[in-house]
This record gives structure tokens, C-alpha cells and sequence, in this order.
């Protein structure tokens, strides 16, 4: 990131920093309610994100393209197959990475260097059409993504209610292996506390007379949907 810094200001990149951060912690929070996550994942996945947009609009100012493209490809994908495994959140990377990817796109576009005649010893700079359109789109879908995304939290909605599926993408083998379940819960008083980590969902039970750990198995499987 010493390089970003270096062409654009501490400034902006701490901007994407900080707006990546949120965005990341949104949509991990619309899908885990009860799940309590600390880290700076989404924003550091935010200047990957930043990295690989501010390649793409600058396109022609780059030397070595393809080798920095190859690098960041390998260095995302490995680290969300890390985001599969216990104590991660894919959903925070996957938030941040949208986001600074995005934001990459508004506020880091450069000016291209144009030919002014055939022996190129004249040169002009200027922004090309597709930047202005990327900077456009990219600020309307951020704009709308982190809105939304803070309305429904706001509202208390639970994405897994419309995506039966959306956990697969921050668990691995053998969490996400089919009937397999797996809960936290706390007792307060009289009262149990259950969260099933499989989707998030949470709730809060009176204990009746029974033994609390077969009240709590039965529980989550109830949340788990088993």
C-alpha cells in the first residue's frame, strides 16, 4: 500500500480505508447478527480492492500490468479461501473488498498521457471517457450499497432469510459438510442465550427443569434449521 500513498496521499488512501472498513462490517453484520467479529479484514481487503481498481482505470500507466494483475489475483483468492476457516469472516472480506474496489474507481483515476504529434515529442493528459463512466457507476453503486446496506440493518433484516445459501461462503469442510450444525450459548439466570453459527441466527430461551446441554442441542438445531 506504501506505493498508493506515495502517488495519491495519505489521505485518500486512509478514506478507503475507513469506508471499506464499514463497508465490510455491514454486510458481515446483515448475515451474523449474534456473531461477534473484531478485525481490520474489511478494510484491509478494501485496499486490495483499491489496488486492483486504481490498476484497471490507470491502465496505460502501469509498466508491468500483467505481473502486478497476476499478484493480486493470487494474494484475494488466497486469502478468502483463509476467510473459510473458523474464527474468519468472509463476509467482511468480501464487503471491504467491494467497496475500496469501487471507491477505486472515484477517487483515484489518473490522467492518461495523449501523443499531440506522430514523432511523440509533445504530450497532453487528460481523463478518457470509460474513466468518467467507471467514476460515475462505481460512486452511484457504493453510494446505494452502503445506504441500503445501513437501512437494512437499521430494520433488523437477516440476509440468510433470502439466501439459503450465502453461509457456504464464510465456512469450510467440515462446517459446511451437510448435517452439520454447531451453536454457542451462555446462560444468564434462568434464561439461555443460543446462536447458531451456521447462519447466524440467534434467540433467547426460558430453561425449564430439563438438563440445560440437551435444551441447548435441541435449540440449535431448532435455530439451525435441522
Amino acid at each position: 500500500q506504501i506505493p498508493l500513498e506515495k502517488k495519491f496521499g495519505f489521505v485518500r488512501i486512509g478514506l478507503v480505508y475507513v469506508i471499506s472498513g464499514l463497508g465490510g462490517n455491514l454486510l458481515c453484520v446483515l448475515f451474523l447478527h449474534s456473531i461477534i467479529y473484531v478485525g481490520a479484514s474489511g478494510a484491509i481487503f478494501g485496499l486490495l480492492g483499491v489496488m486492483l481498481s486504481e490498476l484497471l482505470t490507470n491502465w496505460k500507466m502501469h509498466t508491468h500490468k500483467f505481473d502486478e494483475m497476476l499478484i493480486l489475483v493470487v494474494i484475494i483468492v488466497l486469502d478468502l479461501a483463509l476467510g473459510t476457516f473458523p474464527f474468519g469472516s468472509n463476509f467482511s472480506n468480501i464487503g471491504g473488498f467491494t467497496s475500496g474496489f469501487l471507491l477505486g474507481f472515484v477517487i483515484l483515476t489518473r490522467r492518461q498521457h495523449h501523443w499531440l504529434n506522430l514523432n511523440k515529442s509533445n504530450t497532453s493528459q487528460k481523463q478518457e471517457s470509460y474513466q468518467y463512466a467507471l467514476r460515475i457507476i462505481s460512486f452511484v453503486l457504493l453510494s446505494v450499497g452502503l445506504v441500503g446496506g445501513g437501512v437494512l440493518f437499521f430494520k433488523g433484516v437477516d440476509l440468510n432469510d433470502y439466501c439459503s445459501w450465502c453461509h457456504y461462503i464464510t465456512c469450510a469442510p467440515p462446517s459446511c459438510k451437510p448435517g452439520y450444525i454447531s451453536c454457542e450459548d451462555y446462560q444468564i439466570e434462568n434464561k439461555l442465550n443460543v446462536t447458531c453459527l451456521n447462519n447466524g441466527r440467534s434467540g433467547i430461551f426460558s430453561l425449564s427443569n430439563r438438563n440445560p446441554d440437551e435444551q441447548a442441542e435441541e435449540l440449535c438445531y431448532r435455530l439451525c434449521g435441522k
